[in-house]
C-alpha cells in the first residue's frame, strides 16, 4: 500500500531527500553514509534543516509546506507539521509494522483486543491499530504529541474509535498498570535511544530496557497476540531481540527482528532506520 503525498526521493552525505505534499524536503540523516548518486538529477529542495542534531537545529523554507499538509495511506490521514526538531510527525518505514500489527489483529476472531501503544507519538501505529477494530490505550509524555494523534484520529474517521489517550511517562504508566492489575492482549514500543523525562532525568535505553520489557510482560494477557519493539542504533538492535526472545521464553512462541528501511524513489538505495523485534504465541 503506498503513500498519498508522500515519497522517499534519495540519500546520500548524510541527508535524506523526500518529498512531503507535494514540496521536497532536505534532513539530515546519520544512517545515509554514502555519496549521493552520481548522473541522478535531484530536485532542488523546498524546505530544509540546519543542524546535525535531533534538536536545536532550525528550518529554512524556500516555499512552505501546504496548511494543512496532509500524508494518507488507505483509510489513514496524518498531519503534517515541522517541530523543533528535524521530524515532521510521521515515519514512513513504520508501515512494516502497521501492515503486520493489521495482520495480527486480523487473526485474532471476534474478540476486540486490548493494546497498549508505548511511546505513541503522534500515533501511527495506535491509528492503525484502532482502523484493525482493536481497542488501543495511546501513551506518549509529550502532551502535544498526545494531541496530535487525536487530531490524526478524526481525520482518519476514528474520532469515536475506542481510543484512550495518556499523557505519561512510559515506565511510570507500566507500573501502575502493574499494581492495578490492568492487562493487554498486545503491546507496542518505540522507545527513543536516549532522551529526558519530565523532570529532566536522563532516559537511556540500553540501561532500561530489562525494566521496560519485564513490565510490559507482567500486564500481558494470558492469551496474547503480540508484542512490539522498535530499537534505532546497531548496540541495542542486537541486544534487544536477545533480550526479547530471553525473556519470553517461558510464554513459548517465537522471535524475530526485521530490518525497517525506506527505498529511494530516485536512487533505488535502501535507507536502513532501526530495527522492528516482534513476538508471536
Amino acid at each position: 500500500m503506498r503513500f498519498t503525498g508522500y515519497d522517499f526521493l534519495a540519500s546520500g552525505g548524510g541527508q535524506r531527500l523526500e518529498q512531503w505534499g507535494g514540496r521536497v524536503v532536505l534532513r539530515p540523516e546519520t544512517s545515509a553514509l554514502w555519496p549521493w548518486p552520481k548522473g541522478k538529477e535531484l530536485p532542488e529542495p523546498d524546505g530544509l534543516y540546519h543542524g546535525n542534531s535531533a534538536s536545536g537545529g532550525s528550518w529554512e523554507w524556500r516555499q512552505p509546506l501546504p496548511d494543512p499538509c496532509i500524508v494518507r495511506r488507505g483509510n489513514l490521514s496524518f498531519l503534517i507539521r515541522q517541530t523543533a526538531s528535524k521530524h515532521l510527525g510521521l515515519f514512513p518505514e513504520q508501515s512494516a509494522n502497521w501492515d503486520w500489527i493489521t495482520a495480527r489483529i486480523s487473526s485474532s476472531g471476534p474478540r476486540t483486543p486490548r493494546i497498549l501503544n508505548l511511546f505513541g507519538y503522534t500515533g501511527g501505529a495506535t491509528l492503525a491499530t484502532a482502523a484493525a477494530g482493536a481497542s488501543v490505550t495511546h501513551v506518549d509524555s509529550s502532551k502535544a504529541m498526545v494531541s496530535w494523534c487525536s487530531e490524526n484520529a478524526r481525520l482518519s474517521g476514528l474520532g469515536k474509535a475506542p481510543l484512550r489517550y495518556i499523557v505519561e511517562d512510559a515506565m511510570t504508566f507500566l507500573h501502575r498498570e502493574i499494581r492495578r492489575g490492568n492487562r493487554y492482549d498486545a503491546i507496542i514500543m518505540d522507545p527513543p535511544s536516549y532522551g529526558r523525562g519530565k523532570g529532566g532525568e536522563l532516559w537511556k535505553l540500553s540501561e532500561h530496557l530489562p525494566d521496560l520489557l519485564e513490565s510490559a510482560l507482567a500486564i500481558l494477557a494470558d492469551q496474547p497476540l503480540f508484542i512490539l519493539l522498535n530499537t534505532y542504533t546497531e548496540t541495542l538492535d542486537a541486544e534487544a531481540g536477545a533480550l526479547l526472545s530471553t525473556m519470553t521464553r517461558g510464554l513459548g512462541g517465537s522471535t524475530e527482528t526485521i530490518p525497517l528501511k525506506l527505498t529511494g524513489s530516485i536512487d533505488g538505495k535502501d535507507l536502513s532506520l532501526g530495527k522492528a523485534h516482534r513476538w508471536t504465541p
